[in-house]
């Protein structure tokens, strides 16, 4: 019976030790392959290097005009991506168009239906890349498809509005599944100027979780041409619209908040709003922010404090103010930022 146990364990050890072993070199011979294979191609990709560059800048069609397969015809693909990373220049870039249309058209409309996801994104990622514009059509049938990946409809979704698709606007306000707002700011990324305009014409039409990222890249790219539009809707805004505006507003370097908080009640805020008032008002360089900010020192969220007593650092006669706080005022709080801010700019004086 014992001996009967050892046998089926010996067994047991010697196929598993056979499994990993025929494992072990199908492995080792798949990654001599691979290296190999990336030797030649490299080795194809110097060779070239030198005839894509005649053709980019030298107007040289030689290549344009040649059948490129197999490892040269990825050399070749690699090449051209690696120029399309880093050009500059729009006739430059209508080569390498050309070029990819010519030669790689084909193969990216094969691999938009190839079983393995990540064939499908590098050729979505090259498609951009080479803004191979003639691939519309298809990826239009791709992005209608149910079986494809979060990441594919995204990819696709940033294709189509960077190629300005027909009803671009609508693929974004309807998309087939809900977007994060990373992604829209993604999307408004990469819009032209009279996209990201459209966006702003039509924002009342736009559910909220459009509009904030809308709002975001106003001032992450510095819009500064949307001010008045930000002003405009900053009257009728509350929430998180309103947070998003008066930060994107300091983004801009907005300096005229004292006219409208001439008309509101910052108290009654929330603290993010009282937060974002804090930052304009550093802006602002006038001294009757320092009234404002004074009150502001007091304020229960710390975050509101802290950037009330920088803005006032920030304002001719500042250092003065938080001087006259430290010593005199009752309230704890607006005390220590006052000493925590002066200490920072070596402004403490003896007490």
């Amino acid at each position: 019976m014992i001996s009967s146990l050892v046998s089926i364990v010996l067994v047991i050890i010697l196929s598993l030790f056979i499994f990993l072993s025929v494992l072990f070199i199908y492995m080792l011979v798949t990654k001599l392959m691979q290296n190999s294979l990336r030797q030649k191609i490299n080795q194809h990709k110097e060779e070239l290097r030198t005839k894509v560059f005649e053709y980019l800048y030298r107007q040289n069609k030689e290549i344009l005009e040649q059948d490129w397969n197999g490892k040269q015809g990825k050399a070749m693909e690699e090449l051209f991506s690696d120029f399309a990373d880093v050009v500059q220049g729009d006739e430059v870039q209508e080569r390498i168009t050309l070029f990819a249309n010519t030669h790689f058209l084909e193969k990216y409309k094969r691999n938009l239906h190839h079983r393995r996801w990540s064939i499908r994104m590098n050729s979505l990622y090259a498609i951009e890349d080479f803004q191979l514009k003639n691939m519309v059509p298809y990826l239009l049938n791709t992005y209608e498809k149910r079986s494809l990946t979060q990441e594919e409809r995204r990819q696709l979704l940033k294709i189509l509005v960077r190629f300005q698709t027909n009803h671009w606007e609508e693929l974004v306000k309807e998309p087939k599944w809900r977007l994060s707002e990373f992604m829209y700011r993604s999307l408004f990324g990469v819009m032209t100027e009279s996209q990201f305009q459209v966006m702003v014409s039509n924002f009342d039409d736009f559910p909220e979780y459009i509009q904030l990222p809308v709002l975001d890249m106003i001032g992450i790219e510095g819009k500064r041409e949307f001010l008045p539009f930000l002003e405009d809707l900053l009257s009728i805004s509350s929430g998180e619209k309103k947070i998003r505006i008066l930060k994107a507003m300091n983004e801009l370097g907005y300096s005229r908040i004292l006219e409208w908080m001439e008309h509101v009640d910052f108290k009654e805020s929330s603290w993010e709003e009282r937060l974002m008032l804090s930052k304009l008002l550093g802006r602002t360089n006038r001294k009757e922010s320092l009234l404002i900010l004074t009150e502001l020192l007091s304020d229960t969220h710390y975050d509101v404090r802290n950037n009330a007593a920088k803005s006032i650092l920030s304002i001719e006669s500042g250092t003065e103010l938080l001087h006259q706080v430290l010593e005199t005022s009752e309230d704890r709080f607006a005390r220590d930022m006052a000493e925590e801010w002066l200490q920072r700019g070596g402004q403490i004086r003896g007490r």
